[in-house]
């Protein structure tokens, strides 16, 4: 079970560039589509087809039109979800219309294959799902009657059965090669000692339009006490403390919540909500971590810095952790003061 949860956890991971690389597929999906159903118009205008050629201008002008969203825009979801519905309806038509028995088994053995490489984990499988679902229903149940005429005998037999084993075995192909993609990208971003994401993840992460809402709010911690704790207790009681942050962090904002380690004891969360709302959870973190209780260490202070989009509505994200980092040293610095401590000594 926690194997499968892990492979859960990796497949849901959000990759920080699946924007750009779904936008290079979808441009390269439509250019491939209009190529190869712009030569199906033509020659379904030559044969008079005209249920066919409908079908090929719908595909042509679709998919140059997605083309053009995801190419120009930048608009992946956008482009994925257009481009899939249009396959899902001209693949509809040929099982339910029957015709050419070669073109059926072409398009319907496409979507297993390629659905998921092609448009994602989501979508790809609900394309999955449904495809599966109407081969089931048109080949197994008393709606077979309405297409038995459309089909041979042979096929009526076989196709089905080699398109649920296709369907079968091009998913577990497509998840094992989506899972491979993000595990190699997980240990990309992830931060070996604290097991969340790096510096690299964060940055990048910053940079990302799709972040970038009204609520959004960027936090900054530091430990406080780290070099006196090294130098006393040793830097496994250092580390300790380092890696106890982030425990502190999800159990007062949620298991969700973005935390990326800065480097050395410095973290930053990517998270949303009010001033107050934020201001409230940093709270809470610092009072867990104050009752903390360790193998090697006990209480942890922290300093926090915050700054919200709601404050500081011309901040881009990176402007906005660069003042949550500002904010942190201030309170660091009024930590120590309080203390008396001298922070050049520690």
């Amino acid at each position: 079970m926690k194997k499968l949860i892990k492979v859960i956890d990796v497949l849901a991971m959000n990759v920080v560039e699946d924007s750009r690389r779904q936008c290079n597929k979808n441009v390269t999906m439509s250019v491939i589509v209009c190529i190869s159903a712009g030569i199906m118009l033509v020659m379904n205008i030559l044969r008079h087809s005209v249920a066919m050629t409908v079908t090929s201008v719908i595909l042509v002008s679709g998919f140059a039109v997605t083309g053009i969203v995801a190419g120009v825009f930048k608009k992946a979801r956008i482009s994925s979800a257009v481009m899939a519905l249009i396959l899902t309806a001209v693949f509809t038509v040929f099982p339910i219309s029957g015709g050419n028995e070669g073109f059926a088994v072409l398009w319907l053995l496409l979507i297993p294959l390629f659905s998921i490489s092609l448009f994602g984990m989501k979508i790809g499988l609900g394309m999955n799902i449904y495809f599966l679902t109407l081969v089931i229903v048109l080949f197994y149940t008393p709606l077979n009657e309405h297409i038995r005429e459309l089909y041979t005998d042979n096929f009526m037999k076989r196709f089905p059965v080699l398109f649920i084993a296709d369907s079968a075995t091009a998913q577990f192909l497509a998840l094992s090669m989506e899972y491979y993609y993000k595990l190699n990208r997980m240990q990309v971003y992830t931060d070996d000692m604290t097991g969340v994401y790096n510096r690299k993840y964060f940055i990048e992460m910053i940079d990302n339009a799709a972040i970038l809402k009204d609520d959004l709010c960027i936090s900054v911690i530091d430990v406080n006490g780290l070099k006196e704790t090294n130098d006393t207790l040793g830097h496994a009681a250092g580390d300790e403390m380092i890696s106890a942050v982030p425990g502190f962090a999800r159990k007062a904002f949620g298991e969700s919540t973005i935390i990326s380690r800065m480097g050395g004891d410095e973290f930053a969360l990517i998270t949303y909500g009010s001033p107050s709302d934020i201001a409230k959870k940093v709270a809470d973190m610092e009072a867990f971590a104050a009752a903390n209780k360790g193998e090697l260490i006990n209480e942890v202070y922290l300093s926090v810095g915050i700054a919200c989009r709601s404050e500081y509505k011309a901040k881009t994200p990176e402007e906005l952790y660069r003042m949550a980092d500002k904010f942190m040293y201030d309170d660091k610095t009024a930590y120590y003061k309080e203390k008396g401590i001298n922070r050049r000594s520690r």
